[in-house]
């Protein structure tokens, strides 16, 4: 089993949930919600963007744009083509996940389309037509209960 690092503390703790619930929140707003000097805020933010431990982005609502037919799909891809393929997937503005993996599928994506007969015919006709491809299994997502960007570390994941 993974030891847990520990390189951040309680008051990073504090800073990334703030920051969970609004990631425009200023540092006085901060400061002034865990009671914490708004120059240690700003030092502690730094360090944790720095560090990579929190990214500070925009997350796009799919649905909002109309992309409500979503896909998993787990593909078995041959190495002679599997970076050709990977490229090909971030460049494909229906990927919006790439993973790989272990097992009989090596690589896993998340597809966004408009409508079931945009992603019925990339599942059925485009990545079949892909030298080196095979699709492995789908899922058909009906309804994302839970996302990535709601995640938080559990507080005893933070040094005293």
């Amino acid at each position: 089993m993974s030891e847990r690092i520990k390189n951040f503390d309680k008051t990073d703790f504090k800073i990334i949930k703030e920051l969970s619930k609004d990631a425009r929140m200023p540092a006085a707003k901060i400061a002034a919600n865990t009671g914490i000097n708004e120059r240690t805020i700003r030092r502690r933010l730094n360090h944790l963007v720095d560090s990579g431990a929190v990214r500070i982005t925009t997350i796009v609502a799919p649905d909002m744009f109309g992309y409500h037919s979503i896909a998993d799909i787990n593909l078995k891809v041959d190495p002679e083509v599997y970076d050709s393929f990977v490229e090909d997937c971030k460049n494909n503005p229906n990927v919006c996940y790439i993973a790989s993996g272990w097992g009989k599928a090596n690589l896993a994506i998340e597809t966004r389309f408009l409508n079931n007969e945009e992603m019925y015919d990339f599942i059925n006709a485009t990545l079949p037509q892909i030298e080196g491809v095979e699709v492995v299994n789908f899922f058909i997502i009906p309804k994302i209960i839970y996302n990535i960007d709601e995640w938080l570390p559990v507080e005893s994941d933070f040094k005293d």
